[in-house]
């Protein structure tokens, strides 16, 4: 079974920018691979660090954009798929 997912001590990080990161649609795949990696060290990773990669995961372009209560989501997301 997973870890439980760290408190965030210090309350939601904010992005380091506020540029969005965009990409062509032949490089998903990196993007994809990146992602599921981050999410399968979620539990080993450092509060500090887990608050960053949600923060800047709230900036990144997608083709589905909108998306109501994102950073809500986000979180949740990560603390049901993280470490799987």
């Amino acid at each position: 079974m997973a870890e439980q997912t760290k408190p965030f001590p210090n309350g939601p990080a904010k992005p380091a920018h506020t540029t969005l990161f965009k990409y062509p649609s032949e490089e998903e795949t990196f993007v994809r691979r990146f992602g599921s990696a981050a999410l399968r060290l979620w539990p080993s990773l450092p509060p500090e660090i887990q608050q960053k990669l949600l923060a800047e995961a709230n900036l990144v372009w997608d083709r589905e954009y909108n998306i109501p209560s994102l950073p809500a989501k986000l979180e949740a997301f990560a603390k049901r798929r993280g470490g799987r």
